[in-house]
């Protein structure tokens, strides 16, 4: 009995411990992580497209290596059928169930993308609608469907996939003793791929900065640099 006894207590020490040393491994990569989207949602019409896409990232948000503490954001991300002017005003007013924030949208300097950030969250079982005027004319309003809760990969694994395929990136980092910081981002081409969306991993320090690629519903790794 005595020697049972020793070897349930030998068994129950190598849980604990392992317990103790595997939550502090996955609590230390979550606090790298500065930017975790959660999920997805869009819709259309006949004068644009609409993204709606959501989680926590860090705040001031900057890709330098350092993960700062997490902030809700949601961002509203609008394309247009047709070019606006420059002076074009864009208004938005969207309800999240029996929410509903208004404000405007702002152009993306680097595509044709009018965007905001409404600063929280939301669930994937939500219901959306999103109107959009210009200059406070012919607005449209539209119904969004969520997409994240149809993919085989949610971001939890999506970061887990991104870990293990730079892992060797990562514990290159990791002997140089840097910082370093964390991102798992839905990517898509919204004004000539509209709907198709991809899962985007990020590892980054001062002095290297690695990515892959790959689908919401495959492991492959389509891309990798």
């Amino acid at each position: 009995m005595k020697k049972y006894l020793v070897l349930f207590g030998c068994l129950s020490l190598i849980a604990f411990v392992v317990m103790l040393f595997g939550g502090c491994t996955t609590s230390n990569i979550k606090d790298k992580v500065s930017d975790m989207r959660y999920g997805i949602f869009d819709g259309s019409c006949e004068n644009y497209n609409a993204t709606f896409v959501y989680g926590m990232r860090e705040n001031p948000y900057l890709l330098d290596g350092n993960a700062n503490k997490t902030v809700e954001f949601g961002i509203i991300s609008v394309c247009f059928n047709e070019k606006l002017k420059e002076t074009d005003i864009v208004n938005y007013s969207i309800k999240i169930n029996d929410k509903t924030l208004t404000g405007k949208l702002e152009k993306n300097p680097y595509s044709n993308e009018y965007m905001a950030d409404i600063g929280m969250i939301c669930s994937d079982d939500s219901s959306i609608s999103l109107s959009v005027n210009v200059n406070d004319k012919d607005e449209n309003t539209i119904e969004m469907e969520n997409k994240n809760s149809s993919w085989e990969i949610n971001s939890e694994k999506a970061l887990d996939i991104g870990l293990e395929a730079l892992k060797d990136n990562l514990e290159s980092i990791k002997k140089k003793n840097e910082n370093y910081e964390i991102q798992v981002k839905i990517s898509t081409q919204q004004n000539t791929n509209f709907g198709k969306y991809y899962w985007v991993v990020t590892i980054a320090s001062k002095t290297e900065k690695h990515n892959v690629i790959f689908t919401t519903q495959s492991e492959e790794i389509l891309v990798k640099n």
